[in-house]
């Protein structure tokens, strides 16, 4: 007898242990949980407003202002369609010292002109800021990897100019901080690699971006499966 009880015990312990998993695997799968919560200020478009600096080149101080597309597929991923900039350039003391002491030719410096570089983007982090304990600031850290053409210019002694169009490699990491539901700012990091026909040449550059971020339609939101399930009992009734 004492057995049967403990049988029964056992099975009736593994029944409802079976049927606490099976539940929490469908709350598993039919809601999520957030640790912070889900993001505010998503959008699938932003444009964006972009000044940097690149101070590791051998001659130049690069100076690239330039304009961007992002459109965000998810909260998680995201595609720089394409960002195109300018490069402003201003001579270091050293080119002005091989040109004037030892008198090096022009057409030994290579100048970077433009750069049109297109991104895959990977979002795993978002977290708040509170700024002096009264404004809570929400951000997100990305990662980028992407490829492009860097154009460069030769200025030689003749007065002519003679040119070349190269393929580059860019990874970067970046920090964006949301001002409101439609502007941001964002500050990241990107190391170009640029595959000249002569060597191949590396730049590290700090990018500082102004964004607006709109929808073009209604964003999709997810329905509550808790209020889902209520409102098909209720229909039922």
């Amino acid at each position: 007898m004492n057995r049967i009880r403990i049988w029964v015990l056992v099975i009736t312990g593994l029944m409802l242990s079976w049927g606490q998993i099976g539940w929490c695997e469908d709350q598993d799968e039919e809601e999520k949980v957030y640790a912070v919560q889900n993001k505010l200020f998503h959008r699938y478009h932003e444009i964006d407003f972009l000044a940097g600096y690149a101070a590791d080149d051998d001659f130049f101080h690069l100076y690239p202002l330039g304009i961007g597309y992002t459109y965000h597929l998810n909260e998680h991923l995201s595609w720089e369609v394409a960002r195109v900039q300018y490069m402003f350039t201003q001579d270091k003391d050293l080119k002005e010292t091989l040109e004037s002491e030892f008198e090096v030719q022009p057409d030994e410096f290579s100048e970077p002109k433009y750069m049109i570089h297109t991104h895959a983007m990977f979002k795993p982090l978002y977290g708040k800021s509170a700024v002096l304990n009264r404004r809570i600031v929400n951000h997100e850290v990305y990662l980028l990897a992407g490829g492009g053409v860097v154009h460069y210019e030769w200025n030689q002694s003749s007065g002519e100019t003679r040119s070349e169009s190269v393929f580059s490699i860019s990874v970067g990491a970046g920090m964006r901080y949301f001002l409101s539901e439609h502007s941001c700012i964002n500050i990241e990091i990107r190391d170009l690699v640029n595959f000249r026909e002569s060597d191949t040449k590396n730049n590290v550059m700090l990018d500082v971006g102004f964004g607006l971020r709109f929808n073009l339609g209604e964003r999709r939101v997810e329905e509550d499966q808790g209020m889902k399930r209520l409102k098909r009992i209720l229909d039922e009734d």
